[in-house]
């Protein structure tokens, strides 16, 4: 019985704690990136794989309530790659940003795999998305 009950309860703290966790970084196609393009909006862009990136990407989109879109250009054409490289110069992996629409500079980019939340904040600081 008291087996039962630690079990249990290991289960229901892993639960509570891996719940606890926001993750915001979510997939996005290429046509719903070109509408929000199209409609001049701002976004965040993760590009390529990188575990370490991405954390400590979500980690800064988690303080400041931010969300983010992973573009897989694996999955994407090779029209749509070619209209995507005139929209954002990008590298894989990277963070990219597009400000009313338009990717501001490539100087922007994140392109440091092991890039510090500092050094993610100070981008978001200086384009504007935080404060």
């Amino acid at each position: 019985m008291k087996r039962i009950m630690k079990v249990t309860l290991v289960f229901l703290l892993t639960l509570i704690l891996v719940g606890c966790k926001s993750y915001n970084i979510s997939n996005i196609s290429y046509n719903s990136f070109k509408e929000k393009v199209d409609k001049k909006e701002s976004l965040i862009l993760m590009f390529g794989n990188s575990d370490t990136l991405e954390q400590t990407l979500n980690n800064v989109l988690n303080k400041y309530e931010l969300e983010a879109y992973k573009v897989k250009v694996s999955n994407l054409s090779d029209d749509e790659i070619n209209e995507l490289k005139g929209i954002v110069d990008y590298e894989e992996p990277s963070i990219c940003f597009i400000v009313k629409g338009v990717n501001p500079s490539v100087l922007t980019n994140v392109t440091d795999e092991y890039a510090t939340e500092t050094k993610i904040e100070n981008v978001l600081r200086d384009l504007e998305f935080i404060k």
